[in-house]
């Protein structure tokens, strides 16, 4: 004959220090992801590589695109 056994209730303050610790995990989550996005700008930021523009891209890629066309006919 099996006895049930009565469940163990969490006690507040365990639920409470979860709560604390998965708040604290998920500051800490969002501070490094903030510091990754501030390391990223700053390096663009810094990057004194020449501008180009959306129309050079544009022109650029299509002649790529054109050359690679015609090699693979």
């Amino acid at each position: 004959m099996l006895q049930e056994v009565p469940r163990q209730e969490k006690s507040h303050s365990q639920s409470q220090a979860e709560l604390l610790q998965r708040l604290a995990d998920d500051e800490l989550a969002q501070a490094q992801h903030d510091e990754w996005v501030r390391t990223k700008v700053a390096a663009a930021r810094a990057d004194n590589r020449p501008t180009i523009t959306t129309d050079e891209v544009t022109a650029r890629l299509g002649a790529l695109y054109d050359r690679l066309s015609s090699a693979s006919r």
